[in-house]
């Protein structure tokens, strides 16, 4: 028995050993994490992933920056050439592969590794007399910016097939909530994010809530679902999970009727070149220190070692992302 102890001791050492020794032959290797304008979601989930890299890791240095959007984001990456071994952000790869503006033409060389939230798009009214889809009808309805695709050219698709004719307005969120309070517009596009990793727990985004505040606030269900889905298939977006039905009560506490939402995995991507040893180590601290994300935003209860491969589109994920997520018996979301 004493034997046995003095061989498992001496291994723990010698793992430590073998660790430190590696950590400390590891050449300083700094990257940048592109999130979103100062003050959503994203651009907090990137500065909690810098801090918990910076505090973490014996090598590796993270510094989080601000970006315009996901596509301003990945045509800088394409274009500096540098950034392919030094740069992750918020992409949305499946706008880049489809060649959709601001791209030229389809570009297959990002890779997806992680993801880290999980958001759930819909329509809001301040119109009582608005309460289905249907009900839009020649009316104002604030959609995103473009290009856009999830936030503008689904929801026109949708509305097209429906046979609905529209009066869209292209705004910010923020631009869109001040509309929607001062009536300029009769609908927005807006949503919220999950709290937790078993999509129980929802909550809006900061403009969304302060609207929330301001005014009465109906939720216009996607019913019939089939043709969000059906418009999102025609222009080959088809990023999962889709449509969630969110049971009353749980997107909003006061709203009592089940919603159907759009919701998106939002999600980490890098160049394909970007250094298997990188990506590893971001892994590593995203999935040992996962617990720790709630500390910077309320939807950082989302995020848990299994979510994190809860990934768009896993058929391009970066093969050490691959590896990790196998070596820990993490299940990649499949496409469904």
């Amino acid at each position: 028995m004493k034997k046995r102890m003095i061989t498992i001791l001496f291994t723990v050492i010698l793992m430590s050993f073998c660790t430190q020794a590696f950590a400390a032959e590891r050449e300083p290797y700094e990257i940048e994490i592109y999130t979103n304008i100062n003050g959503t979601s994203t651009y907090v989930m990137g500065v909690a992933l810098a801090d918990l890299i910076n505090q973490h890791s014996d090598w590796l240095r993270a510094t989080a920056l601000e970006s315009p959007g996901p596509s301003e984001s990945a045509m800088m990456i394409i274009n500096r050439p540098a950034m392919w071994t030094r740069a992750i952000a918020y992409v949305i790869i499946q706008d880049a592969l489809l060649g959709l503006p601001p791209f030229n033409s389809p570009y297959e060389d990002f890779r997806t590794f992680a993801s880290y939230g999980l958001v759930a798009n819909g329509f809001m009214t301040n119109n009582p007399d608005i309460r289905t889809l249907n009900d839009l009808e020649g009316r104002r309805v604030a959609l995103g910016t473009r290009p856009n695709m999830p936030r503008v050219d689904i929801q026109e698709e949708m509305f097209r097939q429906m046979g609905i004719n529209i009066r869209a307005e292209y705004l910010t969120f923020n631009d869109a909530v001040t509309a929607l309070s001062d009536r300029r517009v009769d609908a927005i596009l807006g949503g919220g994010f999950s709290h937790s990793p078993n999509y129980d727990v929802w909550a809006p985004n900061p403009a969304m809530a302060e609207l929330l505040a301001r005014t009465q606030i109906s939720f216009i269900s996607y019913e019939p679902k089939e043709y969000l889905i059906e418009a999102k298939r025609t222009l080959g977006h088809d990023l999962m999970p889709g449509v969630l039905t969110v049971p009353a009560g749980k997107y909003v506490p006061s709203w009592d009727s089940d919603l159907n939402l759009m919701c998106d995995y939002l999600g980490w991507s890098s160049h394909k070149d970007m250094p298997d040893f990188v990506i590893q180590e971001i892994l590593r601290i995203k999935a040992d220190y996962s617990h720790r994300f709630v500390d910077y935003l309320p939807n950082g209860g989302y995020v848990t070692p299994e979510t994190m491969a809860m990934l768009d589109t896993p058929e391009y994920i970066h093969p050490a992302a691959e590896a990790f997520y196998n070596e820990r018996g993490i299940p990649i979301r499949p496409r469904q």
